[in-house]
């Protein structure tokens, strides 16, 4: 067996990193083994047995240098475990923290070294809704303790993000933000191939009819990746992660979803995808949110596709690859373009 593809897998706790990281590990024709660092660090912690153990919500009041000395103890069994098993798995993942957030401060959770060490394949980050986060973390005795709010949560997601995108840029590996429900198998074909759809729709006016158009129209597109590539065709949907509408609000929060949720969908999704393709419902009116995920895949090289069942079109969609007028053409085009692209975008090396 060559050795395992190894992924370093981020999030800040309650994103929902571990319960992606346990659906991967569950895939049944792949043997992959998961290296939880959090609970590694606090087992190193507990281990002493002439001292009394340190509960999970004290771990992070520990002395720096105490902390940094759990952490390398840590780092340094799971290398060792890599290494020992990295030529008897299909897939190694590391779940870990780019950061702790603890009494307002923000601190590093790694060393470089043990990053070098690592040789990671390729890295992402798991994000999700502050809501979200928020009741995952209120169901930890830590996480009532620091008791985050809404605006707390998203910077330090944010955060997490650049981090773990530095790392990436540092030793030249791809790097993907993805929502917690994400579907692993998406992993699965960027490790094998660089391909992958960042799905548009009209959102903001979508009634339920349109919604199961657009999921029925994605469907479609998941199944001709299945039927070429043995794996569903992978793109990013925007509506994995919904949008937030919380009652109490600030409208400090408010305004801090909306500028996130923009950010998220215009620098991470479209940046890491290599294609788009947006599908209007019939009877569906030009979305500006549509047109400006479409402007900016344009200008940061993207191939664009958008399905508009009107022939009134806009001469600002001239600015995509092709313009389809049904459905029928689209899919009677796609399968062609796909095996053609997946070609085109392979890794250079694969397991």
């Amino acid at each position: 067996m060559a050795q395992a593809k190894k992924v370093i897998i981020t999030g800040i706790p309650g994103s929902g990193s571990t319960d992606f990281c346990n659906r991967y590990a569950a895939w049944p024709e792949l043997k992959v083994r998961t290296y939880n660092m959090g609970d590694m660090l606090l087992k190193m912690a507990q281990g002493d047995p002439n001292k009394p153990p340190i509960t999970v919500e004290n771990l992070l009041n520990l002395h720096p240098g105490f902390l940094d000395t759990l952490r390398d103890r840590a780092f340094d069994l799971a290398l060792s475990m890599i290494a020992a098993e990295e030529s008897a798995c299909d897939r190694i993942l590391i779940d870990m923290h780019g950061q702790f957030f603890w009494n307002d401060v923000l601190t590093n959770t790694y060393d470089w070294s043990y990053l070098t060490g690592i040789d990671a394949d390729m890295f992402v980050t798991i994000i999700d809704k502050p809501s979200t986060i928020k009741s995952r973390q209120m169901a930890t005795a830590h996480g009532r303790l620091q008791n985050h709010d809404f605006r707390d949560l998203l910077m330090w997601q944010n955060a997490e993000v650049n981090i773990a995108s530095g790392w990436a840029a540092s030793f030249g590996k791809p790097i993907y933000v993805l929502p917690a429900k994400q579907d692993p198998a998406t992993i699965e074909s960027l490790l094998k191939n660089a391909f992958l759809i960042y799905f548009q729709m009209p959102m903001t006016d979508a009634n339920s009819e349109a919604n199961a158009m657009i999921t029925a129209f994605k469907e479609k597109l998941l199944a001709i990746g299945q039927e070429i590539n043995g794996l569903p065709t992978p793109l990013i949907d925007p509506r994995t992660i919904d949008i937030e509408t919380g009652e109490g609000l600030s409208k400090r929060e408010k305004r801090m979803i909306r500028i996130q949720t923009v950010h998220r969908d215009l620098n991470w999704y479209i940046g890491e995808a290599t294609d788009q393709v947006a599908y209007y419902p019939p009877g569906s009116t030009l979305s500006k949110g549509v047109s400006d995920e479409s402007t900016r895949g344009f200008e940061t090289g993207k191939n664009i596709f958008v399905v508009y069942p009107s022939s009134h079109i806009s001469p600002f969609m001239d600015i995509a690859t092709k313009v389809f007028s049904s459905e029928t053409e689209f899919f009677e085009f796609f399968p062609k373009y796909l095996r053609k692209r997946i070609k085109s975008l392979q890794r250079v090396t694969t397991t």
